[in-house]
This record gives C-alpha cells, sequence and structure tokens, in this order.
C-alpha cells in the first residue's frame, strides 16, 4: 500500500488529542486518543484518522470494513462504465 493511501486505525493513531466526529455526524469536540479510542469500543467501530495534518488530527469513529467495501464496489462500478464516457479525438 502506497504511503499516501495508507489509513491509520484504532491505536496506529498516534496523536495525543484529536477532533472527533461519529459516523452520524454527532461533534465529539477536541478529546483525548484513549477516549476517542473506548468511545469507538462501546459502539464496537473503529477510528479512523481522516485528516493528520490538521491542528488538531480529525478521526472519524465508523465501520471501516463497511466503509472499504462501499469505496471498492464504486471504484468497480465507476470500472465497469469508464468505456462509455470515452470520447475518441478528432483529427
Amino acid at each position: 500500500m502506497s504511503k499516501e493511501n495508507e489509513v491509520l486505525l484504532n491505536e496506529d493513531i498516534r496523536a495525543r488529542e484529536v477532533r472527533c466526529v461519529g459516523d452520524d455526524g454527532t461533534a465529539y469536540g477536541v478529546i483525548s486518543r484513549d477516549e476517542a479510542l473506548e468511545i469507538s469500543n462501546k459502539l464496537g467501530l473503529d477510528l479512523v484518522l481522516i485528516a493528520p495534518d490538521a491542528k488538531p488530527p480529525v478521526c472519524k469513529i465508523m465501520d471501516y470494513g463497511k466503509f472499504r467495501y462501499q469505496q471498492e464496489k464504486k471504484q468497480k462500478v465507476l470500472k465497469q462504465f469508464q468505456h462509455l464516457f470515452f470520447l475518441p479525438s478528432k483529427t
């Protein structure tokens, strides 16, 4: 996996404090990483770092497996219909 596509989950997140957002849009505010992990564990979800360069870094509580599945599904559909949008160049 390339460095730019690498996603940090749960204990891999090294920031002490994070801005935490729930999957349903709930804003938990700036909390400690441990507190964010505790909330995500209670909900049975993953803590995903989505904006590492922000101050403080932004994390989202979500089902990462489901999120990845949906992204892969979208990519397959786009790839299937990619030939429909091909425009030959005029010479």
